[in-house]
């Protein structure tokens, strides 16, 4: 948007002399007169304030009416887009459209509307030339990178803008947050309506939660894991939070793995693994936990470290139960024996038989 050198903010000192207002106007003369104070000791030419002008009225900020000095100007009320939104330099590009494309869950919605136009800058930038080596190279990045879940790909179930919108204004704000929300008990056929403070936002796989506190009457907190998927609506109130003074998010994740889902004290668990043909096993590479040892055996290794068990934990021998085998502790050898007996027992027969 810069038309002058010399001036390279006068554009944006034009508009700061126009009245705040949209279309409240204001006299061509007045404006010139307003910005030779601005610049006393070198003032632009009447010619050169025009020309500033007119570029904005080309951009859609300011309108006019009027011949010569009878002219008014006006705002339109048009948001100013910075030069540097309108050709943001190449390496921003590349970082602004790899910011679209990974993280629109992690940012807040002002600020995901605020950046429309550098996203708009950056793929305009990433386009201007078909021919020019740089930039193929640049527009090639979005198609090398890539993250995906371990594990079979399973679709993230469907979040509607204007409850994602709700929770990240609530929780960028501390709001309260009113929610409608269906849980996954088969036996609950309404949703419940209550109010949250949100805490976090944590995206597991294919799924978006919300971890949000509720202050009970006796000053304690009660935390909430929501799925978003599972809303039915809500909104962002004016009503400030009091979140959970205890609450961290890594400490939350990581050290007390509530994200694993039931989770219960930590165990010694020993695993025999058998090795068939030539491919190493995971667990040589990818460790389930920092204290993991290793004692090699004709046909595999044996493996020992300190989990934590859970939902995921058991779902992850399951999976790999043809080659992996619990030894301790007993109990879990035990329930997961018990487990494949029973599915061993459902594909013995033919499906669909009683």
């Amino acid at each position: 948007m810069v038309t002058s050198v010399k001036w390279p903010r006068l554009e944006s000192d034009i508009l700061s002399c126009m009245p705040p207002a949209a279309e409240e106007c204001i006299a061509s003369g007045e404006i010139i007169a307003r910005i030779k104070r601005l610049h006393p000791n070198d003032p632009p030419e009447r010619d050169t304030i025009n020309r500033a002008l007119e570029r904005l009225e080309s951009d859609g900020l300011v309108g006019k009416t009027g011949n010569s000095r009878a002219r008014v100007w006006w705002r339109t009320g048009r948001k100013v887009i910075s030069d540097m939104a309108r050709r943001p330099p190449l390496e921003l590009a590349i970082a602004l459209l790899t910011l679209q494309k990974h993280a629109p869950n992690h940012l807040p919605s002002h600020v995901i509307s605020d950046l429309e136009d550098y996203f708009t800058g950056a793929d305009r930038v990433l386009r201007e030339s078909p021919v020019d080596p740089t930039l193929m190279d640049a527009r090639a990045w979005a198609t090398k990178t890539v993250r995906i879940d371990a594990g079979y790909p399973l679709m993230s179930p469907p979040i509607s803008d204007e409850i994602l919108n709700a929770v990240r204004r609530a929780l960028y704000a501390n709001r309260v947050l009113s929610v409608c929300y269906q849980n996954s008990r088969l036996d609950s056929d309404e949703p419940a309506t209550f109010l949250v403070v949100p805490l976090a936002l944590v995206e597991r796989g294919p799924v978006l939660y919300l971890v949000a506190s509720r202050e009970r009457s006796d000053r304690t907190f009660r935390r909430y894991q929501l799925r978003l998927d599972r809303f039915v609506s809500a909104a962002c109130t004016d009503e400030a939070g009091r979140p959970d003074p205890d609450f961290n998010l890594n400490a939350y994740v990581l050290d007390n793995q509530y994200f694993s889902f039931f989770p219960e004290a930590p165990i010694r668990l020993e695993l025999r693994i058998r090795e068939d043909g030539e491919i190493r096993n995971l667990f040589r590479e990818q460790w389930l936990a920092d204290d993991q040892e290793i004692i090699e055996e004709e046909g595999g290794f044996r493996l020992s470290a300190t989990v934590i068990p859970s939902i995921e934990l058991r779902n992850l021998l399951m999976e790999r139960s043809p080659t992996v085998e619990v030894l301790s502790p007993p109990g879990l050898r035990k329930e997961i024996g018990e487990k494949l007996r029973q599915a061993c027992a459902a594909y013995s027969q033919e499906p669909g038989a009683d």
